[in-house]
């Protein structure tokens, strides 16, 4: 259960909450302990069952003056998917947009998936007001996988946050640094225990007469403990004695005194509810009140008040954990049809709420096979691949009798096989679905399922371009709109979110006229797709068309395809195709040196944000923020998790490297040319795509020449023409404008260097106008954000500097400074890198505006 308690939701005099009760005691010390603890990063409630630990914080909450989210775990959050998505459900009731990034991160099982939580975490730090997180039955928790994020994730608590952890033992995950530090704070059981007089202050809340030797009796008997101490004084408004064999007869067994209660006071249907709810864990009053068919049994139950109470604020019943053992232990006076029944909605509510993996658990124990399959339709091809492993799991345990008469198997199977980068398995098992079908009688079950097949297998076709050199996914996209055409598929239609991966074009060969090749067989597919799904990838080939433009610097013809891209994928709402097409234009127009519409198409890209059925909208918005800082010269405005290590991937076609897009160049322009090189030595057979390949070898070249490995970054450098020259790409190379010049420069003059000078010559003119470009737009972006950087050149520079401006030649200026020429051009270098300048004119520009000569 996952609630939220901010501080508009403290109470005021509500009498449905238990807190208002007579049962419940405020006890003062134990709350000033709780302020107390506020000061600390982590706090850690231990204590055995029964001793008040949950309502002692929450009680303390109501009335602390910060946003508070609550999770309550159970036994089921060992299942990381599950444990995370109630996470993403806890972030999103005060957060939402935070909520929707978690949710698409996934569990962070990796290094990249970890450094997307902190960068978000970090972000946390810039609300103004105190935040708490409770994560109540902590002990629960023992999945390793787990326990150990929070292990790592307890050293980025920021100041203003609080987590809480309730539990039974002390947790178990290493928390040695925080108690160096003094970060963390402990109550446990004995500051939680009731003392004499508090019991007295209890009794007499209670309004029953007792004297202090029945106090002194009950302290000694019960140590204090909250559950015996409130069942005594419900004890005591039926006999007005305290009797002490009594207590010693609940201790021997409690689960009997609840019995004897609970049959005393609860009708059989309610008894048969309560056992009912205890088979889920939601516990929301909109679930309950869907369960119960009607208010009577709901005020029945809230009766119960001693075990069980209902929050006005928050529309959630809390059960004590004692009465809920108990219930559970009764579990087996249910029918298999109650239970189904009670599954099946219950996985109807979290499927409308969102609980995708509650709602594929509660739909296999309902046997409902159709909706658990249904809720894998609805998810995005690019779903966290956790989640995909979790719905996996769950379909390999389908009944072969279920798996083989419904239409939506065979597609959502291979669907999240995909999804984990299965794809030869995917692709056999594609081929092995279609052979099966086509033997089967005309039948609409059979024309569904073939429309799914087809669909699948024309996309693990596609993908797997680089890989084959064949490029025939059209003929699958056909077969699968001739069996649409022959059914009413649409039911049972394959999803319509696709999203793409790291290049529109994925080719491997470099072949002259590939990417062509590959484009046709786009342009021959999208008829198809679009006309049977509703426009599924519609602009699809403009945008390719676009991007081989981009790449070979066709600017103007570029710009053309991808605003036909984006206006097509615009009228048929295909999010991931504007996405694309938008980051392409904000690079051409960093091409062209117009920050302004570079700016522009970025903040198109941010209000996709808004677009909740856009699932992986928040890691391509990171990615386009990378491209854009970095050609602004402002490495450090990178998001954080993109200047972590490089991303691991199944498929070089797949969205993961679409981050090392900007990891390789982020590492280039901070100057870790040692870890960059060490990637692409690891990576390259790996990186089949062909504009990957060119562009991880001009980089590799442009740091091998910065670490004076000038024969190597030469060689490098030649791979890349090889493999760039048959189709003319061009843009690769001039990106790193000033830095290419150079290069160009030296390579001209190498003797031994394979490529045509012509080439060279080309490249060099390109990269020195786009330099230029370059530092005006980081020019102009610094003066418009006022960035006011400390800039150091050296006394020798500062000579150069001012005789360069005098117009004495280099030459001149190695005699007049007694140093070598070579050194007075190393000087040069460095003062422009220092002052981001192009030229003479420009140096002495900025030199004498930043008052340095």
């Amino acid at each position: 259960m996952i609630v939220n308690i901010s501080k508009e939701q403290n109470f005021n005099g509500n009498t449905d909450s238990l807190h208002q009760s007579s049962s419940y005691l405020e006890r003062p010390r134990l709350l000033n302990l709780l302020e107390k603890a506020m000061d600390f990063p982590l706090v850690v409630v231990c204590a055995g069952s029964g001793y008040g630990k949950t309502r002692s914080v929450y009680s303390f909450l109501q009335k602390y003056n910060a946003p508070t989210m609550w999770v309550q775990i159970n036994e089921r959050d060992n299942a990381e998917t599950r444990f995370w998505e109630n996470c993403a459900h806890m972030v999103s009731l005060s957060w939402p947009k935070a909520g929707a990034r978690i949710a698409e991160i996934g569990f962070p099982d990796t290094d990249e998936a970890f450094a997307k939580f902190i960068t978000l975490t970090r972000n946390s730090a810039l609300f103004p007001e105190k935040r708490i997180i409770v994560f109540d039955d902590f002990h629960l928790l023992h999945n390793s996988k787990i326990l150990s994020f929070f292990e790592r994730v307890i050293n980025f608590i920021p100041k203003n946050v609080t987590v809480i952890l309730i539990s039974r033992t002390m947790p178990e995950i290493k928390m040695t640094g925080l108690m160096t530090y003094e970060r963390i704070f402990t109550i446990r059981e004995d500051y939680l225990r009731f003392t004499e007089d508090e019991i007295a202050e209890y009794f007499n809340q209670l309004m029953l007469a007792v004297t202090r030797k029945d106090i002194r009796d009950i302290f000694d008997d019960t140590l204090g403990w909250a559950f015996a101490v409130n069942l005594i004084g419900r004890s005591l408004r039926k006999n007005s004695k305290y009797e002490r064999y009594a207590l010693e007869a609940m201790k021997a067994n409690i689960f009997k005194l609840i019995e004897t209660e609970i049959s005393q006071t609860v009708s059989e249907p309610l008894r048969r509810f309560l056992v009912r709810i205890s088979l889920i864990d939601h516990l929301a009053a909109s679930l309950i009140k869907e369960l119960a068919d009607n208010d009577l049994l709901v005020n029945e139950m809230e009766l119960l008040n001693a075990y069980i109470y209902y929050d006005y604020y928050l529309g959630a019943y809390h059960i004590h954990h004692l009465f809920l053992d108990y219930l559970r232990q009764n579990q087996d006076i249910l029918t298999n049809s109650e239970k189904r029944e009670t599954y099946k909605k219950a996985g109807a509510w979290c499927e409308n709420n969102n609980y995708h993996a509650d709602a594929l658990s509660y739909y296999e124990k309902s046997e409902d096979y159709n909706a658990v399959m249904q809720v894998v339709y609805s998810f995005d091809g690019q779903v966290p691949q956790d989640m995909a492993r979790y719905a996996l799991e769950i379909f390999n345990r389908i009944p072969k009798n279920i798996a083989s008469e419904h239409p939506l198997f065979p597609s959502m199977d291979l669907k999240l096989k995909i999804n984990l980068g299965m794809l030869n398995e995917a692709y056999a098992l594609a081929e092995k679905y279609a052979a099966e079908y086509e033997k089967r009688p005309e039948s609409a079950l059979k024309n569904r399922a073939l429309v799914g097949i087809y669909y699948a297998w024309g996309l693990l076709r596609l993908i797997m371009c680089p890989y084959t050199g064949t490029y025939d996914f059209d003929i699958y996209f056909k077969k699968m709109s001739e069996y649409g055409d022959k059914s009413s598929f649409k039911e049972y239609g394959p999803s319509m979110n696709q999203s793409l991966g790291s290049w529109i074009i994925i080719v491997g060969d470099s072949h002259s006229g590939e990417p062509e090749k590959f484009i046709d067989a786009v342009s021959r597919s999208v008829p198809y797709l679009s006309h049977s799904l509703n426009g599924n990838m519609y602009g699809f080939d403009d945008l390719a068309k676009g991007e081989l433009c981009f790449f070979r610097h066709e600017i103007n013809d570029a710009e053309k395809f991808l605003k036909q891209a984006l206006y097509k994928a615009l009228s048929k709402n295909q999010l991931d195709i504007q996405n694309r097409a938008l980051f392409y234009l904000m690079r051409v127009a960093l091409l062209r040196g117009d920050s302004a519409a570079a700016k522009s198409a970025l903040k198109s890209m941010e209000e996709l944000l808004n677009k909740k059925d856009y699932a992986i909208r928040y890691t391509t918005y990171d990615i386009a923020c990378g491209f854009y800082y970095l050609a602004l010269n402002r490495s450090e405005q990178v998001p954080n998790w993109l200047k972590e290590d490089f991303s691991t991937y199944g498929n070089s076609a797949f969205l993961e490297n679409y981050a090392n897009r900007v990891k390789t160049q982020y590492h280039y322009q901070t100057q870790q040319y040692s870890s960059l090189l060490a990637f692409i030595e690891k990576d390259y057979k790996q990186q089949v795509v062909l504009f990957g390949k060119i562009s991880i070898n001009v980089l590799k070249s442009l740091s091998l020449y910065k670490l004076n490995k000038r024969e190597e970054a030469f060689i490098a450098l030649s791979e890349a023409y090889d493999l760039a020259a048959p189709n003319n790409i061009i843009t690769p190379f001039i990106y790193n404008g000033k830095d290419m010049r150079t290069l160009t420069a030296a390579a001209i003059k190498y003797d031994n260097c394979s490529i045509p000078a012509a080439w060279l010559e080309n490249i060099k003119r390109k990269a020195a106008a786009l330099a230029k470009k370059q530092a005006h737009m980081i020019s102009e972006y610094k003066a418009i954000n006022k960035f006011k950087e400390n800039i150091y050149i050296t006394k020798r520079e500062t000579g150069i500097l001012k005789e360069l401006s005098q117009g004495l030649s280099r030459t001149e200026i190695a005699a007049s400074q007694n140093i070598s020429v070579n050194t007075v051009k190393a000087a040069i270098t460095n003062i422009y890198n220092k002052l981001g300048a192009n030229s003479l004119g420009e140096a002495v520009r900025i030199a004498t505006e930043l008052k340095l000569i």
